[in-house]
């Protein structure tokens, strides 16, 4: 089973593999694709059920215009850009300036291991931006978007340039510093750890929306990491999908997630759009 790789996990396999979690017979290798799949699959459901993504997500966006000064957003983390459609003719003509608005909250602290997204932006009624106008599709935001964008350095960095944004092998110092099913940031681009051989990191380049690029030697190679309770609830669950059919192929995630990972997961839910 190859392991699809097209989004972060909530979680790895060395923790997934550890005995307080979960029991052989997985101890060794020979699990570890439908470990990974199965990792990924619960990664997904968990954000079904919490109606966000957790994961960085580089992406461009369509709101309507509510005519007021506060234009609602979901989980927004930072903003490359705000536009406006002033004439309804489909073009994003007008580029607002970071000094014409203000994410709220203001203390939100997104790139803080304890903060949380935006959800919502000010007009700071100057000059003629003096409102969000009323109207449908108005606004085009181009931004990163998810619950958090904590960042923790591996101890490792790149043992030799990335000089190829399509080779999907990365050396770093220290194959030990990293795990399978991480997704690390190299520079501004997200990597999914597949496998590990020795200091070489197998990965998925570009992920999360993000552009596969060249890094030179001795490049920062960070951990991407998710709160706390939602890795927990993942790697429970995927453990007790794994313990309950040990044998099962192919394998499937239940619609529901079990009542105490529920609990974990429902201070970090919202409500359905």
């Amino acid at each position: 089973m190859a392991r699809e790789a097209y989004r972060s996990l909530y979680g790895d396999l060395t923790k997934l593999k550890d005995t307080s979690l979960l029991d052989d017979p997985t101890g060794g290798s020979g699990s570890d694709d439908e470990l990974f799949q199965l990792l990924l699959a619960v990664s997904v459901a968990v954000d079904d059920y919490c109606n966000r993504r957790f994961y960085p997500l580089t992406a461009t966006r369509t709101f309507d215009g509510p005519a007021d000064l506060l234009l609602p957003v979901p989980d927004l983390l930072t903003v490359t850009s705000l536009k406006s459609d002033d004439d309804d003719d489909g073009t994003f003509e007008t580029t607002w300036a970071a000094t014409d608005y203000q994410l709220l909250p203001l203390n939100a602290e997104p790139a803080q291991h304890w903060g949380g997204p935006y959800y919502a932006i000010r007009a700071l009624a100057r000059g003629t931006k003096q409102t969000f106008d009323i109207g449908q599709a108005r606004y085009e935001i181009a931004g990163i978007w998810g619950y958090r964008d904590f960042q923790e350095p591996s101890g490792s960095l790149t043992n030799g340039a990335v000089a190829n944004p399509t080779t999907t092998t990365v050396s770093v110092d220290a194959g030990t510093d990293l795990a399978v099913g991480q997704t690390v940031l190299i520079d501004s681009e997200q990597l999914l750890v597949t496998a590990i051989s020795g200091n070489n990191l197998s990965v998925t380049r570009g992920l999360n929306g993000t552009t596969a690029a060249t890094h030179t030697d001795n490049s920062t190679v960070s951990i991407l990491r998710w709160p706390a309770p939602v890795e927990r609830a993942t790697l429970i669950n995927t453990s007790r999908i794994w313990t309950r059919a040990p044998a099962f192929e192919p394998f499937y995630v239940d619609v529901d997630l079990d009542t105490d990972v529920r609990t974990m997961l429902d201070a970090y839910r919202l409500a359905a759009v």
